[in-house]
């Protein structure tokens, strides 16, 4: 990478924690292996960006064989799991490589017990047949990738960063877990960087190299759009307020409450349309309760959100809602502000870290609050909202900034 390109780049978020002074440049001639669960949405945003300091890239991909045959059945369960879910080529940089990593489980708690061993079988294997010397590992989530990564550090003699992406409840989780492994895994990391700042210092029980690093967006994935244009492009009136959730239909990102508290919305504010994009589980359930509340004109589901329709939900909405049990960072909601629009999530582990002002949104306690969230929800759509301030903060999130401190973070480790 070249030293014009490095002076490019701007200033990161202040994370505080991690050294700033070393030769970037020196990784030029350097390979990097990511070990992950997926190339898509923040690991592809993340590795992408990183991709330009290093000389050759792979991205190791674990999926589950069994997700497969949501290609060819409706089962709506094992689609986020499938190989085409978990890889997106779209845009990879020429020096990037992408390997699958099939692995044969089924989706119990006995068998991912188990399958730390089974996937550190696959990525060796994988290994021994490339002609690649690596300098560093970085692997995504605790188990089972990060467990792979700090295995093969030791084998290999050489440094493994884990990024430790798991929401608040799957974090509890693994502390309470009887899996010593996972232990071990956050004991023999070189470096561990934790999304949010609130984990570190229990972290620090196991490792004493803990860093806040955040997520961060992919620029290119978004671009923002004059709202009332993005409106227009959607068929929503300009008379209508739009409120706009997107992620995985499961219990805990607390889309059932939002559908609870419509009504309360609409007897507010009257014409009010409310989309939420993502496939999951629950799609029935919420059919039945909006049919139930008598909310089909008021609630869209809108499944599956390509990226060129999600700049215009992103800019189109009065609010973005995500009223989630647990997160680990608050990204879908950086991207909405990205965006320029303002955020109604709750205090979830993650949300907070981005929604850090009443100038970008506000925060209610728990999804469970009905009545904190109709409020909350009806005081964002009254509102006036400084657009350009909100979009302003996202970006000291873009994954250029951010890539920053992890790149000096291998080069630390790598006496750069």
């Amino acid at each position: 990478m070249s030293s014009d390109t490095h002076a490019q780049v701007t200033k990161p978020p202040d994370t505080g924690d991690v050294p700033r002074n070393h030769d970037l440049n020196a990784l030029a001639d350097r390979n990097l292996l990511i070990v992950s669960h997926s190339y898509n949405h923040f690991v592809k945003g993340q590795v992408d960006v990183l991709a330009d300091y290093f000389n050759e890239v792979y991205v190791l991909v674990r999926y589950n064989r069994f997700a497969d045959i949501s290609e060819y059945l409706p089962i709506d369960y094992a689609k986020p799991f499938s190989k085409s879910a978990k890889i997106n080529g779209e845009d990879k940089p020429d020096n990037l490589t992408v390997i699958s990593t099939p692995l044969l489980y089924l989706p119990i708690d006995l068998h991912r017990r188990y399958l730390g061993d089974q996937h550190a079988r696959k990525v060796k294997k994988i290994l021994a047949d490339l002609s690649v010397d690596f300098d560093v590992i970085h692997t995504h989530l605790t188990w089972t990738a990060g467990y792979v990564g700090t295995v093969l550090g030791l084998e290999l003699g050489i440094p493994s960063v884990l990024t430790v992406h798991e929401n608040h409840d799957l974090f509890v989780e693994q502390l309470e877990s009887s899996n010593e492994k996972i232990n071990r895994t956050w004991k023999n990391a070189d470096a561990i960087v934790r999304v949010n700042r609130q984990d570190q210092n229990t972290l620090r029980q196991f490792n004493d190299e803990v860093y806040y690093i955040p997520n961060g967006f992919s620029q290119g994935r978004l671009r923002r759009v004059p709202q009332a244009e993005a409106k227009s492009e959607l068929g929503i009136g300009d008379g209508t307020k739009l409120l706009f959730a997107l992620g995985h239909l499961k219990k805990r990102k607390g889309f059932q409450h939002l559908v609870d508290v419509m009504p309360d919305i609409v007897a507010e504010e009257g014409d009010v349309v409310c989309a939420i994009g993502g496939h999951g589980g629950m799609r029935s359930d919420l059919e039945e309760k909006i049919e139930e509340l008598g909310l089909e004109d008021h609630v869209r589901l809108l499944g599956y959100v390509s990226n060129d329709d999600l700049k215009y939900w992103m800019s189109a909405c009065d609010a973005f809602v995500l009223p989630s049990y647990s997160e680990s960072f608050g990204l879908v909601q950086l991207e909405a502000m990205a965006c320029g629009s303002p955020v109604v999530s709750t205090i979830n582990g993650g949300s907070e870290e981005v929604v850090t002002s009443e100038d970008h949104g506000f925060l209610i306690d728990s999804p469970e609050d009905h009545d904190a969230l109709a409020d909350a929800v009806v005081r964002a759509l009254r509102k006036e909202w400084n657009r350009d301030a909100i979009e302003a903060h996202a970006e000291q999130f873009t994954w250029e900034r951010v890539c920053v401190d992890i790149a000096h973070l291998y080069a630390g480790l790598l006496d750069l």
